[in-house]
């Protein structure tokens, strides 16, 4: 058998990192930053803690890289491009806005936000990362809702303030009780849509 060349070892070491940043943001979402340890993430990742040490400096870099990682991993500006194409009323998108949000890995990801903006032990480069994040949201939903209430859908408000506050629902939600949203998630979808429309 062949010894690995340099290319194949640093695929080997990107996938390996990113069972690590996988695990990391399970971990943290379940847990929160202050209850997680190292060891818990080397163990949900399935490698030893010394590995996990190889690859970042400390549970504050686990956490950084896992995040950013993954906030670029879900594609949220592409996907969101793509949303903003389509031909439909600006309710059904932030419907499928709603309901990606809900989605596992993007609900992990929700919750270690959440986490990440009601701690104090945190990197400031990871708090200014989850800042912009937020805003990056707000941008894309802010639109939508200008079209909606143009469309006679959407209520009446500040559309920046109203897609702010529907997303601190979401993430409420989503930081509190995830699972037993995905239960029956269409009609729980509609109520949380009665939020925000006429009808």
């Amino acid at each position: 058998m062949a010894p690995l060349n340099e290319e194949q070892l640093e695929s080997i070491r990107l996938e390996r990192k990113q069972q690590m940043m996988r695990a990391a943001i399970k971990v943290f979402a379940e847990n929160g930053i202050k209850l997680t340890k190292i060891s818990m993430i080397a163990k949900e990742a399935g490698v030893s803690h010394g590995l996990l040490y190889h690859y970042f400096d400390s549970k504050e870099e686990v956490l950084h890289q896992s995040l950013e990682w993954a906030m670029e991993a879900t594609v949220v500006q592409e996907d969101m491009g793509q949303l903003m194409k389509v031909e439909m009323p600006a309710v059904e998108k932030i419907r499928l806005f709603t309901r990606f949000a809900f989605e596992e890995s993007n609900g992990d990801i929700f919750r270690v936000i959440q986490h990440v903006d009601k701690s104090e032990d945190v990197l400031e480069k990871t708090q200014t990362m989850v800042e912009s994040a937020g805003g990056l949201y707000i941008g894309m939903l802010t639109p939508l809702f200008d079209q909606g209430q143009r469309e006679g859908d959407i209520i009446d408000g500040e559309p920046s303030e109203l897609a702010n506050l529907f997303l601190t629902v979401i993430a409420g939600i989503i930081t509190d009780s995830l699972e037993w949203w995905k239960k029956g998630l269409d009609s729980k979808l509609d109520i949380l849509m009665r939020m925000i429309t006429v009808r």
